[in-house]
Formats: structure tokens, sequence, C-alpha cells
């Protein structure tokens, strides 16, 4: 599955055809047809895999654990993830391609992305804050994959790692507020 998934990343799922994709896995196209009905199944398998692999790196941070979220947003919103799809996140790279699936591989994508919402709800401590994270974060990768120049690049990644940091603290002094006001 990671084989295939890599492949998918670098050259998108729908560019690679299901020898390729059967090939990465190191199976034969008969092989690739007993474990899925055809593509689209693969796709959801690729999503279930993909996102349970980030909902479990971002599990290990402590909720609203500052640093730790600066850590991961760093990493997300850096060159080696522009540079490197088949080895980084499925969402810049296979989410526009699963716009276009059909609607079993959707609802396979929007029950994953909810339960990785769900984790990224309690680090950062608020589901709203967690979904722009998540948008803002995914569509900078993107942004940036398409551009020519490393400075380029750069320009987008460090502008969306300051508005998520600003996010993060603006969302913890606005916790310690809170606890400040309800120990009162």
């Amino acid at each position: 599955m990671r084989a295939s998934s890599s492949l998918a990343k670098q050259q998108g799922f729908a560019g690679s055809g299901v020898d390729a994709l059967a090939s990465a896995a190191g199976l034969t196209s008969g092989a690739f047809y007993r474990h899925f009905e055809g593509k689209g199944e693969l796709l959801s398998a690729i999503i279930e895999t993909e996102l349970e692999a980030t909902r479990s790196r971002f599990s290990t941070i402590e909720p609203r654990n500052e640093e730790q979220l600066y850590l991961a947003i760093d990493a997300y919103l850096s060159l080696a993830h522009v540079r490197h799809p088949e080895s980084g996140c499925v969402l810049p790279t296979l989410a526009s391609e699963i716009g276009r699936a059909p609607a079993e591989t959707k609802e396979v994508f929007e029950r994953a992305l909810l339960e990785l919402l769900a984790v990224l709800s309690e680090k950062v401590g608020d589901a709203s804050a967690a979904f722009a994270l998540l948008n803002q974060c995914v569509g900078a990768v993107m942004i940036a994959r398409g551009l020519a120049t490393d400075s380029a690049k750069r320009q987008v990644l460090e502008a969306a790692r300051k508005s998520a940091r600003e996010s993060i603290s603006s969302l913890s002094r606005a916790a310690d507020r809170q606890a400040t006001t309800d120990r009162r």
C-alpha cells in the first residue's frame, strides 16, 4: 500500500495506471484485482491509510502544547515536504483528484478527514481553528509545489508558518485568559 501511495502522491493518482500502481506494490495486475475491485477502491484505501498515518503523527502532540504544534507545522510547511510529495501528506497531492472521485471515495475521505480534524481540534483546542490551520497548511503546500523557484516557495511557506503560529499563540492566550477567569 505504501509504495502505491507514494507513486500516486508523486505522479498523481489519475496519471498512474493500474499496472504501475500494482508494480509499485510488488503485485501483478491480476493480484491487484484480487485485492481491489478497481482503481477507485485503491484510492479509498490510500486515503484511509494516509490520513490514519497523519492522524497518528498528530496524536503524539500534547493538547495545546504550542512548541509541539509549532514543530509539527514547521515540518509540514517545509521545503522538504514540498519537494517530496511521495513521502508527505496525501491532502496537497490528491485532494483535487478525490474531488473527481465517485461518491463512495468521497465518503471515505470525509470520514477520515473528520477523524483527523477531531485529533487536530483536541491539540489546538478549537475545532474551527483546527480546520482553518489544516486548510491553510494544505493550501500553502499546494501553492508552493506549483512555484518554480525556491525563494518563491519559501515565501509562501514562511507566510503560512507565521500565520499558523499567530493563530496558535492567540488560541493559547485566549485559553489562558479563560482559565484565569474560571479560577476566580
